[in-house]
């Protein structure tokens, strides 16, 4: 009989280890544009026993992400930390979240399955989550495509660029994109989700006297977002403004770059006041 006590031994160790976490990966949605950021939440459970912590300034890696396309080829593996650390408490579920640039996980296109692994640092193991199914798909500039060069005080000034706004339906809903191209090699810099749009009324695309681009469209019925994309790619602002007994908003060009005319503004994560009545969740747009 004691010949099966390792055995024993080992099963309980290995059921041991299955249990120090358990894991849990979703992504923001499943289809991507071409050099779109991703977004995955990794949850986790603590079953350790005792409180863990990952991450912090200096210390090791602990989160790994694994992507394979249907085809069978392996995409080279993201491997990444936390500057500031994440204390998971015995027993406890936690929740980060972290934005895959374009470049690591979006740059091919095609059908992928991603994984998440989480480092159990007491043991050096990693523990693999569920597997999450992603399409990355592109589109054509159909709504605007200018060049523009960078501007100075801005990363890369002197660089020509493109400005490229693409409208793209994913299901039922139509988004709106804005994408960042190098004038020369057509390379995609950045590609970003500005949010839904209403095609009921004609989005307004303008560049300003800063090489600024500024897109304002209805988001929904009576709510219209203005996105304010700096030079660099990146996105600098995004506001909202309702429309107040047919007083619909719209953008005016100005010397100093735009200014919103019309309208009210309004803030769809701001509590509602006192004085007013409640305001609709139907008023939010979408994702806030």
């Amino acid at each position: 009989m004691n010949r099966f006590l390792p055995l024993l031994i080992l099963c309980l160790c290995a059921t041991a280890a299955r249990a120090q976490y358990v894991t849990n990966l979703t992504l923001s949605k499943d289809q991507y544009l071409t050099g779109e950021p991703v977004v995955a939440t990794i949850t986790i459970i603590n079953r350790s026993g005792a409180d863990v912590i990952l991450g912090g300034h200096g210390a090791r890696d602990w989160l790994h992400f694994e992507i394979t396309q249907s085809t069978g080829r392996v995409l080279s593996p993201i491997t990444m930390g936390s500057e500031e650390p994440l204390r998971l408490q015995a027993g406890g579920t936690t929740s980060y979240k972290v934005e895959l640039s374009g470049g690591y996980s979006t740059a091919d296109l095609g059908t992928f399955h991603m994984v998440a692994n989480v480092l159990h640092p007491l043991t050096g193991q990693f523990y693999t989550s569920n597997r999450e199914r992603m399409t990355i798909t592109d589109a054509k500039p159909n709504m605007f495509d200018q060049p523009y060069g960078v501007p100075e005080g801005f990363q890369n000034a002197g660089r020509s660029r493109r400005y490229q706004v693409i409208l793209f339906r994913e299901l039922d809903i139509l988004q709106l994109y804005c994408r960042i191209t190098d004038e020369r090699s057509g390379a995609y810099l950045a590609t970003f989700l500005l949010g839904p749009v209403n095609m009921a009324v004609q989005p307004q695309i303008s560049i300003d006297t800063k090489n600024k681009l500024h897109i304002f469209f209805l988001a929904k019925p009576q709510i219209c977002c203005h996105a304010i994309i700096n030079p660099d790619g990146k996105l600098y602002k995004r506001s909202y403004y309702r429309d107040t007994e047919g007083n619909r908003p719209t953008l005016v060009m100005t010397r100093d770059g735009a200014q919103v005319v019309g309208g009210e503004y309004f803030d769809p994560a701001a509590p509602p006041a006192q004085s007013k009545a409640l305001r609709k969740a139907s008023e939010r747009p979408p994702g806030l």
